[in-house]
């Protein structure tokens, strides 16, 4: 009785082709150029006009506008909303 073994994942009946090794994987240093932003603020005075609703707000985010932030400034009574996208070179 003889019984043989294989560490390659060969089952009986396959050849062992040992000619097909891996290729390398070459990593170069290439440099990224940096992502540059732009950004808008909106800012509005509820005592004066209405926040903006979701259908401004959709057409901000269709143009690319992420909402990043929101301060409310009680000291004047506005309001900034503040809007960033990556900048279309």
């Amino acid at each position: 009785m003889s019984i043989a073994l294989s560490f390659h994942g060969f089952t009986s009946g396959q050849t062992d082709d040992r000619s097909a090794m891996p290729l390398p994987i070459v990593y170069e240093n290439v440099p990224v150029p940096p992502i540059h932003w732009e950004y808008r603020v909106l800012t509005v005075d509820p005592r004066e006009e209405a926040l903006p609703g979701a259908a401004r707000l959709n057409e901000l985010g269709n143009e690319g506008w992420l909402l990043a932030g929101v301060v409310d400034h009680q000291s004047n009574g506005s309001i900034h909303f503040y809007f960033v996208r990556q900048k279309m070179e």
